[in-house]
């Protein structure tokens, strides 16, 4: 994702209408707010995330959002591949545009994402073995503390990275030290380049020496990324490498030199390395090329395999004697599930890390 920041002055109030005026037969329309005027495709929608706060701010459809995500987003677990979108939110006397793909990139540049200084450092997901869940967005505290009545006690947080689907407005370094206070493990997770035989629009290259380094810089932005957010040398940060082709020899090389620069930056910098990806492709690449010395294993494995059985067990995927205590199964996929009287769409996971 890609950010601009710019200050503004004086700028009058801005009517929603006005926003959404759209010319007799233009294929264009112009958007305006606090000081921004942008033409965009005239069937994209435009959320006013002030009159619709629980709207999700997703970035795997064209649109425009306009104002701060609210707290309590109703978002899908999963997303699809993310595109041409545009979020516009007041941050104080300025004003903050996110953008994701190309349609808009010259208009931006990147900022630090959390504003705040970490409030303490925490090591994580730390040892524990049980239950967790994931959600695009991270949930807002009422949420939490709502599900500390439900058998989970991890969650997944998605830090940052090109393809991460949902905007991230309870995400922040009190939100993660209130969390770790309350007895939460957090599963650290950033969605970078994708494999180059996927329809991913941000992919590796295909030759291993670019894509050894591009890890490395996924890397190098996910350890920036987590210590602001107070999460500290030591903790585990994986990598989600969605589902390709390993069939496909040059892609599956692309993809083993990536974790491979994305392990040893991270080992580097005091991190453990941690992949997320599919059973039958990125596990199984994992798996085959074990002994490999070619390529770095990473520390810790998290395999979706949906399966419906809560455990660490990875069948005919994961032999036991490969990432035994340093694993996660992902074993359901998106789905409604309510604890206190708050429901959240997530992805069901069980840990074992030790």
């Amino acid at each position: 994702m890609i950010w601009m920041r710019a200050s503004i002055a004086g700028v009058g109030a801005i009517t929603l209408a006005a926003m959404l005026t759209t010319p007799a037969n233009a294929a264009e329309r112009t958007v305006s707010y606090r000081g921004y005027e942008l033409n965009v495709p005239a069937d994209w929608p435009v959320f006013d995330l002030s009159a619709n706060p629980a709207e999700c701010v997703r970035f795997d459809r064209n649109a425009v959002y306009l104002g701060k995500p609210g707290a309590e987003q109703r978002c899908s677990a999963r997303q699809g591949k993310t595109t041409d979108a545009m979020l516009l939110e007041p941050i104080g006397d300025r004003t903050r545009v996110t953008v994701t793909g190309d349609r808009f990139a010259s208009l931006a540049t990147r900022v630090d994402e959390a504003a705040d200084a970490p409030l303490a450092k925490t090591v994580q997901p730390g040892v524990y073995t049980g239950l967790g869940f994931d959600a695009c967005a991270a949930p807002s505290q009422g949420a939490m503390d709502a599900w500390l009545g439900s058998p989970f006690r991890a969650v997944g947080v998605y830090i940052g990275g090109i393809h991460r689907a949902c905007a991230q407005p309870n995400l922040t370094p009190r939100w993660v030290s209130t969390q770790v206070n309350k007895g939460w493990r957090l599963i650290p997770t950033y969605v970078g380049l994708q494999a180059p035989c996927t329809s991913f629009r941000h992919k590796l290259d295909f030759d291993q020496g670019v894509a050894r380094q591009q890890g490395r810089d996924a890397a190098t932005d996910a350890v920036k990324l987590a210590g602001g957010l107070g999460l500290a040398a030591g903790t585990v940060i994986y990598n989600d490498m969605e589902a390709y082709n390993i069939a496909d020899g040059p892609c599956s090389g692309a993809v083993m030199s990536f974790l491979s620069g994305w392990a040893d930056q991270l080992r580097e910098r005091g991190y453990r390395s941690g992949v997320y990806s599919s059973a039958s492709s990125g596990i199984t690449d994992l798996v085959r090329n074990h002994g490999n010395r070619a390529y770095s294993r990473p520390d810790h494995v998290w395999f979706a395999w949906w399966n419906g059985q809560a455990n660490a067990d990875g069948g005919r995927f994961l032999p036991a004697d490969r990432w035994a205590g340093q694993r996660i199964h992902q074993f359901l996929g998106g789905h409604d599930e309510s604890h206190n009287g708050v429901g959240i769409n997530i992805d069901s996971n069980f840990l074992e890390i030790r």
